[in-house]
C-alpha cells in the first residue's frame, strides 16, 4: 500500500531540492511530501510559491514508477485544492521529460506556455496549469 506523508523537516526540503536540481529554499516554506510504501521512499511531491486561495507549484521526483496511483493522485491534488483551497495548481517541465508532460496531461494539466532556454544547458521549459474544474482526480 501507497502513502503519502507530510514531511516538516529541513532535511526533506533539502532531498528534493537536490533531486530536482532546485534551490532547497523553494522548499523549505513549502508543502513536502513523500510516498511510500512499505517505509520505502518511492519518490516526493512539493508544493511551493503557495499564494494563499490562489495558486501553487508543484514539483515531484521519483525513483519507482509504483508511486503513480489513483489513489495517490487523490491525495496530491486534494492537498492543493481541498485543503490549500487553490484555484489552479502551476507546473513547470523540462522539453525532454515527455513522460511528466504525458501525465500531466492525463491528470488534467494544460499546456498554458514555453520558457526559452530556461534551464542552465539551454533547455527550454513548458509552463502547464490545472484548474480544480480540469483535475481528473478530485
Amino acid at each position: 500500500m501507497v502513502e503519502i506523508v507530510y514531511k516538516t523537516d529541513v532535511i526533506t526540503a533539502r532531498r528534493i531540492a537536490q533531486a530536482l536540481n532546485l534551490e532547497e529554499k523553494e522548499f523549505i516554506d513549502g508543502f513536502v511530501f513523500e510516498i511510500l510504501r512499505e517505509n520505502r521512499c518511492l519518490g516526493m511531491v512539493a508544493y511551493s510559491d503557495y499564494r494563499e486561495k490562489d495558486s501553487t507549484w508543484i514539483s515531484i521526483c521519483t525513483w519507482d514508477k509504483k508511486w503513480c496511483t489513483a489513489k495517490v493522485l487523490r491525495q496530491i491534488f486534494g492537498v492543493a485544492f481541498d485543503a490549500l483551497k487553490c484555484r489552479r495548481i502551476n507546473a513547470l517541465i523540462c522539453e525532454d521529460n515527455k513522460a511528466s508532460i504525458s501525465l500531466a496531461e492525463r491528470c488534467g494539466f494544460v499546456m498554458e506556455g514555453k520558457m526559452r532556454a530556461y534551464y542552465p544547458d539551454g533547455k527550454d521549459a513548458f509552463v502547464l496549469g490545472m484548474l480544480r474544474k480540469d483535475c481528473k482526480f478530485i
